[in-house]
């Protein structure tokens, strides 16, 4: 095992280069570096698996980019709470978001929804945060995000986010932001 300095082991090991103190043999041990106590492990050629692991991650967004098809502007049409990704929408309320549903999306789209409402429920498993508005009899929209700031039930909120229908009375927005109705909470996007 080789001894250096944290500091260089880390820029040597983003750089993809064995390090400069180490002896460099085709058949050596792995090396074990320890940055802010963290065990990370470089075989005899790190930037061979640096590089194929860059690769896949590039290859993988664009996948994914590719595969995402925009909805035309007719899906939009008298649906002012839907909007295409990351793009704002004008929040339905509870009692108008039933008739801007629609029957279905294509898998491979991402349609954004915004909604206004009383917040009914608000719960974490420790990562994630969980706010639903609108209540029974109606359509319930659950939010999945990172933080819902001082949210707390009765609360006027709006909810956005990736929009996905679970049944006839259920909608998941995921990835989402809650935020009060007054603009302060969790981030306007």
């Amino acid at each position: 095992m080789v001894a250096f300095k944290a500091s260089a082991a880390a820029s040597q090991a983003l750089s993809g280069r064995p390090p400069v103190n180490a002896t460099h043999r085709p058949n050596s041990a792995i090396f074990i570096v320890t940055l802010a106590g963290m065990e990370t492990r470089h075989s005899t050629q790190p930037h061979r698996v640096l590089r194929a692991g860059t690769c896949l991650a590039a290859v993988l967004v664009v996948a994914q980019a590719s595969a995402q098809t925009l909805l035309p502007d007719s899906f939009f049409v008298d649906r002012p709470a839907f909007s295409q990704p990351e793009q704002p929408g004008k929040p339905a309320s509870c009692e108008t978001i039933a008739a801007q549903l629609p029957d279905s999306i294509p898998a491979d789209s991402r349609v954004d929804m915004a909604i206004a409402g009383a917040v009914s429920l608000v719960r974490t498993d420790g990562a994630l945060w969980y706010v639903a508005v609108c209540a029974e009899p109606g359509v319930r929209v659950l939010c999945v995000t990172y933080g819902v700031g001082d949210l707390k039930p009765g609360d006027k909120a709006v909810l956005r986010g990736g929009y996905n229908r679970q049944d006839k009375r259920h909608v998941l927005l995921d990835p989402c932001l809650a935020s009060s109705e007054n603009g302060t909470g969790a981030g306007e996007p």
